[in-house]
């Protein structure tokens, strides 16, 4: 608990720094959308010097891309950091930040997908961060999801059940377990292992959710951290959405019959005896939640439920 860096909520006309550390936006009309639906809210909204730069999946060199995270923590009058979009490339930034002074400036960090890279690095510094939505998409989401990502970063106290009004998650393996809450998408969780900022899953809740990958890849990724022993060293697991997590149509990576995510869970995760869930709106989905990561989390996954125990900002 003493090592947690939490940042304080937002309040009207906060500042929110819009950064991009993986891929530049297509779209322009999402940007457009975005920034116009936050300062509805009452938030300022700035790019960061380099944001949105470069021609291909890379938004520029990574040590601009680092520079700009770095001045967005550092700045006293920035009070949140939230990336344009996610993309690729990533990881690139990671060896280039300085971990001391993000923890140093603890700010809301919200950010999903490619992200998950840095919300792991991040969380290696102690930061609480956020999983969600990315200012690019903000301006064109249903209005539930919006309004959780904003009682997420508004919010200095515990945030309770997700989603406590839609249906329960299917259980997986019963079971109750209590523990942070660390992951993202499994893909990019899978990328980190063997680095110096390889998820910590050791008796944590661990997020798993992914979209647009084939079963033969989902199988890959948790049969790799199943390898390395970090499915076993977790405290529960939750799976979130997998969507559009079938074989493609046009080229798949294997021709022959396949199988399902669920029955990949059944076959990977159930022997594992360790508290699961498969459900709950959380990943790349239309409509979904925000959560916190860095947390302590309780897993009830007869009842099919996540709750958040802990704050995630502080007065």
């Amino acid at each position: 608990m003493s090592g947690k860096r939490k940042g304080r909520p937002l309040r009207p006309g906060a500042l929110i720094a819009v950064p991009t550390p993986g891929s530049p936006l297509i779209d322009q009309s999402y940007l457009k959308s975005g920034v116009a639906w936050l300062e509805a809210q009452g938030f300022r909204v700035r790019l960061t010097a380099h944001a949105n730069v470069g021609k291909s999946f890379k938004a520029g060199p990574p040590e601009l891309r680092a520079q700009d995270l770095h001045e967005a923590f550092a700045d006293p009058e920035v009070d949140a950091v939230v990336p344009l979009a996610g993309g690729q490339s990533g990881a690139q930034v990671l060896p280039y930040l300085d971990y001391e002074l993000i923890a140093a400036n603890p700010k809301p960090f919200v950010a999903y997908s490619e992200l998950t890279v840095l919300h792991a690095a991040f969380g290696k510094a102690g930061l609480v961060s956020f999983y969600g939505p990315m200012a690019s998409a903000l301006g064109v989401l249903p209005e539930s999801t919006r309004e959780s990502w904003l009682r997420a970063v508004t919010t200095a106290a515990p945030l309770g059940i997700v989603d406590p009004d839609g249906p329960p998650a299917k259980t997986v393996v019963p079971g109750v377990a209590e523990g942070d809450l660390v992951g993202g998408t499994l893909s990019l969780v899978d990328t980190l292992l063997g680095t110096p900022f390889e998820i910590d899953t050791r008796g944590k809740i661990l997020l798993l959710e992914d979209v647009n990958e084939e079963p033969a890849r989902v199988d890959r990724f948790l049969t790799h951290l199943r390898n390395a022993g970090k499915l076993q060293q977790c405290a529960g697991i939750w799976l979130g959405d997998f969507k559009r997590c079938v074989p493609r149509d046009k080229w798949p990576v294997w021709g022959g019959a396949s199988l399902t995510v669920e029955e990949l869970i059944d076959e990977l995760i159930v022997p594992l005896g360790i508290p699961a869930i498969h459900g709950l709106p959380v990943g790349h989905s239309r409509e979904v939640v925000t959560v916190p990561l860095g947390v302590r989390a309780r897993l009830d996954a007869g009842a099919g439920r996540i709750e958040l125990l802990e704050a995630a900002l502080v007065e």
